[in-house]
Order: C-alpha cells, then sequence, then structure tokens
C-alpha cells in the first residue's frame, strides 16, 4: 500500500491525539476501491491458539503444524465475525484470497512469542454496486459474552489514499465511513495543518455529525422553550431499550411506527427538566429514524426500512416555557458501558455554543440567565385616525337650531295684519341656514392621508403578525393576532402566514423569525379610500431559520401584498383584508455553529 509515509503518520496520530495503545490483538487496513474492497488483516498468533484450542508440549512450544492448520480454519472465522454491510444494509460477499504465514517458524513458537507473531489475511469483498458511497464494518472477534478485549485497530483508505483518521473498531460496534467518488482524494494528508483543514471541511460537508456511531445530544435555551435533541445509534439506544423485530439485520416501517410510543414514554419518564424550580414533562416533537445520508437530517426523510446496524434514532423532546426561564435544571440519568457519559452541545439562545458532559458522579446541569429576561412584545397599537374628514362644527349645529326658532319668533312677535310677516320668518330660517353652511366642513371624497403614519402603522401591523407566532400554542398565537387583524380575516391570514414560515426544505418546520424588514408601503392605485378603510401595497422582507441538530438553516424570502385595514376607532387600525401578491426566495443557507476557538 503506497502511501507509506501518510501511514506511518495516521498510527502517531492514533497514539498521540486518542490515548490508543498501539498494540491490541488484531489491526486492519481496507482499501475500498470501485468495484471491490481489499482487506490486510494481521491476527496474533495467540488469537489461534485462543480460539481453536491448541496446546503447548511441555517446553511452552506450540507446534508449528497446529499453528498452520489452526491459521486456515480461522479463514471460516474471519469471514463470519468480521462483516462488511452497504449503504443499504446488505452484507459484502468476502473471500480469503491468501494468507501469509511466514511467521510461524518451522520449530514451532514459544508462547511467549505468541502476541509478537502474526498472520496476515488478505481478503477480498464484492460490493453489489460499484462505487459504493457508504461501507459499515463491525468485527465480533471476541464473541458477544466473551470477556476478552477483541478490540481491533481500524484503518481505511480509498483507492490506496488514507480518507480518515484510524479508529479502534469495538466488538460488536459498526463504523460507517462515506466516500466521494466524484471528487476522490488523490492525496493523504501530509502535515497536521492540512489533517485540519480536512477535518473542518468535512465537519461542515456534513453538518457536523461527523460519526455515523456516535451519540451526539444538543441542549437548545431558547425565551419559549428549553430543548433537547438525542441522535443516538440503533444499537446504542438498545442497551436501554430493546425494539422489537422480526429481522435483526433491519427494522421496518412497521416496526418504527409501533416503536414510537413505547421510545416516547420511556425517554418522558427520564432525565428530568426543572424551569424555575418546576419539573416541566417534555413533548414528543420529533422521533425518526435516520439512514446514513447527511440529507436525512436536513429535510427530514421520509419513513423506511433501516439498516440496524447504520440506523440512527433522532429524538427532539421540547419543555415549554410559560415565562422566559431564569433558572434550568437538566438531569441526565442514562448510562451503560457503551454510553458511560454523555457530551452536550449547549447552544443559550444566540451565543456561541459550549459544551457540557453528563457523568455518573456530575448527573446535572444547571444555567442561570446572565440579566434580566427580555420585555414581552406588546402588540397594541396606536389608534389610526384619518388627518382629513367630515365634520360639522359648533357653529353650524347652533346656527341650524337657530332657524326654525327664529322664524318662530319673527312670525309670533310680526302682527298679523303686518304685510311681510311671512316673508320675514322666511328670510331669518334661511339666514340662519345659509349661515349653518359656511361653518359646515364638508367631506372630500378622497381625504389627503398622511403617508408617513401609515406606512410607520402597517410595518407595526407586519412585525405584530409574525411576533404572534414565537408563541408555541395555536390559540396564543390567534389571541396575538386579534391585535392586529380583525374580521373573516384572522383564520385565513393565519393559515397564510404559517404556511409562508414553513420549510419545506426541513420537513415542514416552522422558521422562528430573526428579522422583518419593510422595504415599501404605498397607497393602492385606483382604490377608493373613505372614513373607514384604507387600501396599501406593502413590499417586505422577512428572514427566518430552523436549527435543529447542531446545525442553522436561514431562509430569506421577500413578498408583497395588497391590505385594506380599518381606520374607524371601533377598527382600531387593523387588518381586514389582506391578500399576498408576490413572493420570491432571495437566499437559504445551511451553516454549523462554531465554537468561540474556531
Amino acid at each position: 500500500m503506497k502511501p507509506l509515509r501518510a501511514i506511518v503518520m495516521v498510527w502517531l496520530c492514533v497514539a498521540f491525539s486518542t490515548g490508543a495503545h498501539p498494540i491490541s490483538m488484531s489491526n486492519a487496513v481496507a482499501n475500498v476501491r470501485g468495484d471491490e474492497v481489499l482487506l490486510e488483516l494481521k491476527i496474533m498468533l495467540e488469537d489461534l491458539v485462543l480460539f481453536h484450542g491448541l496446546k503447548a508440549d511441555a517446553k511452552t512450544i506450540f507446534n508449528a503444524n497446529d499453528l498452520r492448520k489452526a491459521a486456515e480454519k480461522h479463514d471460516e472465522f474471519l469471514l463470519k465475525n468480521f462483516t462488511i454491510r452497504d449503504g443499504e444494509g446488505s452484507l459484502l460477499e468476502g473471500k480469503v484470497d491468501r494468507r501469509d504465514i511466514t511467521a510461524i517458524p518451522d520449530d514451532g513458537v514459544a508462547q511467549v512469542e505468541l502476541m509478537k507473531r502474526t498472520v496476515i489475511y488478505l481478503m477480498n469483498f464484492s460490493p453489489a454496486k460499484k462505487k459504493p458511497k457508504f461501507l459499515t464494518f463491525t468485527q465480533i472477534f471476541g464473541g458477544e459474552k466473551s470477556v476478552i478485549p477483541s478490540i481491533m485497530d481500524f484503518m481505511v483508505l480509498q483507492s490506496g489514499v488514507w480518507i480518515e483518521k484510524p479508529v479502534q473498531l469495538q466488538p460488536g460496534r459498526p463504523h460507517t465511513v462515506a466516500f466521494d467518488w466524484e471528487t476522490p482524494p488523490d492525496k493523504a494528508p501530509q502535515n497536521w495543518r492540512e489533517l485540519r483543514r480536512k477535518r473542518t471541511e468535512e465537519f461542515q460537508k456534513r453538518l457536523g455529525i461527523t460519526s455515523y456511531t456516535g451519540l451526539y445530544s444538543y441542549v437548545y435555551l431558547n425565551d419559549q422553550e428549553v430543548r433537547h435533541e438525542i441522535l443516538v445509534p440503533l444499537l446504542t439506544f438498545e442497551k436501554w431499550l430493546s425494539i422489537e423485530r422480526v429481522n435483526p439485520e433491519f427494522l421496518e416501517v412497521a416496526e418504527q411506527e409501533s416503536a414510537r410510543e413505547k421510545i416516547g414514554e420511556w425517554f418522558r419518564d427520564r432525565n428530568p427538566v426543572q424551569i424555575d424550580g418546576i419539573p416541566v414533562k417534555p413533548v414528543l416533537q420529533r422521533l425518526q429514524f435516520f439512514g446514513l445520508d447527511i440529507k436525512d437530517f436536513a429535510k427530514g426523510a421520509k419513513p423506511r426500512r433501516v439498516s440496524a446496524y447504520q440506523a440512527r434514532l433522532g429524538i427532539i423532546l421540547s419543555y415549554p416555557a410559560k415565562a422566559p426561564p431564569n433558572r434550568v435544571r437538566m438531569t441526565w440519568e442514562t448510562y451503560h458501558d457503551s454510553a458511560p457519559f454523555l457530551r452536550s452541545i449547549i447552544y443559550d439562545r444566540n451565543l456561541k455554543p459550549t459544551e457540557e458532559f453528563f457523568v455518573k458522579d456530575k448527573p446535572r446541569f444547571e444555567w442561570a440567565r446572565d440579566g434580566n429576561p427580555p420585555i414581552a412584545h406588546s402588540f397594541e397599537l396606536k389608534q389610526l385616525v384619518p388627518t382629513s374628514s367630515s365634520s360639522i362644527s359648533q357653529a353650524s349645529l347652533l346656527l341650524f337650531g337657530a332657524a326654525p326658532l327664529l322664524a318662530l319668533l319673527l312670525y309670533t312677535l310680526i302682527p298679523n295684519d303686518y304685510p311681510i310677516r311671512k316673508g320675514t320668518s322666511i328670510v331669518g330660517f334661511c339666514s340662519c341656514v345659509i349661515a349653518g353652511l359656511c361653518f359646515w366642513n364638508p367631506p372630500n371624497k378622497h381625504p389627503p392621508l398622511d403617508e408617513k403614519l401609515l406606512t410607520g402603522h402597517a410595518s407595526a401591523l407586519l412585525h405584530n403578525i409574525y411576533r404572534a407566532f414565537d408563541y408555541q400554542n395555536e390559540s396564543d398565537v390567534y389571541e396575538a393576532l386579534e391585535h392586529s387583524v380583525t374580521g373573516n380575516s384572522l383564520e385565513e391570514l393565519f393559515l397564510q402566514f404559517q404556511s409562508g414560515l414553513r420549510m419545506q426544505e426541513q420537513g415542514g418546520a416552522i422558521a422562528r423569525v430573526k428579522r422583518v424588514e419593510v422595504k415599501e408601503i404605498t397607497l393602492a392605485e385606483n382604490s377608493e379610500h373613505d372614513a373607514h378603510t384604507i387600501s396599501l401595497n406593502a413590499t417586505w422582507r422577512v428572514t427566518g431559520t430552523v436549527e435543529h441538530w447542531g446545525h442553522i438553516h436561514t431562509r430569506e424570502d421577500e413578498l408583497t401584498a395588497r391590505m385594506k385595514i380599518n381606520a374607524t376607532p371601533k377598527g382600531r387600525g387593523r387588518i381586514v383584508d389582506f391578500d399576498k401578491t408576490d413572493k420570491k426566495r432571495v437566499r437559504f443557507e445551511t451553516a454549523v455553529r462554531m465554537f468561540e476557538d474556531e
């Protein structure tokens, strides 16, 4: 295998960065090509003695012929207990091409030499499809109940080039590797800088989920909830709670559905959370069985049959808060040999993430707010009064009222035989009416409107509508919307804005609005404005985010709409009609929230 320099560097990486001992029961290098997997597997002679029950002579020397026969018999053992599965979970067919037994001298091997000498097996595995995207490697050399630590130092190459840091295969714990055949690696990292760059690129490409067999935990703290997201391999989860399945190799869709309630109840009664001293039961927001493709986490893949060796279980638990929390206490009680601790990434609102380790001796995480809680958003609107409207002055009212009284007075005071008695009364009546008309402020058909006032008012309406969706309970959203919308438009507008916030790229998750930027608000042309309603055209941009599994999806849209608002005191400037006329995508991006020093 050609890149010897890189391989030596890798083994040093293992020894110094992971603390692994350079000697174990076996080690293997898998060289994955487009149409085959070549495996070089080194087995200590001690393994042959243990698994095949060989006996030494009186001088503690093991017979050479016995060791060679055991090495040949070991072919079947290796093919049974070292397995490779493709991305669909199907086993690759393997065979032993040849063995190198030159380490067994003709005069036999002393017992003290058993761990120093190895037999090399060259094996070949054939994938069903060329250029596999994923391969999963598993070894159970010690057997499921063996007390012998069957740890294997394991390394993967792609077409002879090292592509990932070596690992130690634990018995029964699958290790999955992804392969890029469109831009395959042409050389291995030659120094630590290149190694770090490669790992950073992989971290971003895989959205921070770099291990297919790791246990991931994300804790989100915001003003509406405490959210705990757990990503755990199926085989690891089954150390806590067994999941029934007919075929031990696969978990069918129907079996996934029947397991949901059982898993949800199991989590509901464990790992307690207190918010401001009050125990809060979690709401199971999401429970999904993921495959190997990282896109499953971004889009929320549809249920499908998954391989038991490759499946990961995603659980999202929400602990709702009635008010912005000041104190949170979270306890993790679930441990076993495969998960002796829990490393959680803590996302405290918009701050840089931090990490917390839960262990048996220290199982609690406590958080306290720094500073005062945010002031609740006020949905109240300022009274919108048109600057010009129909009005009748007090002088007009007095003159209109005085007209008949004056006519009656003149008619009474003037004698009956006076020739102009009637005429004088009529003249006095008409004079009062004419004077009243002079003081009357008649309405204009199109009164002038204060556009600056209307723009600010309409902008407040849009901000109010989006802020209403900060609430999780639908009834609370409706109650908040009623401050800005009235009449039959309320339900229609709720559904329209909820649909606009839904990210189909995220399996239909509702985005949390980060910013509303009003670009333009104008009076609608060719619209009738009266003392009761005003029609406006509005253009604005809204930026929303959905954040799960340690990565954040940001979407910005530009929208235009025609709205009609009620300008009467009773209507309080609320929306009575809303018609969205256009929507276009400005940007959509995915990023990983990084630690402070990255």
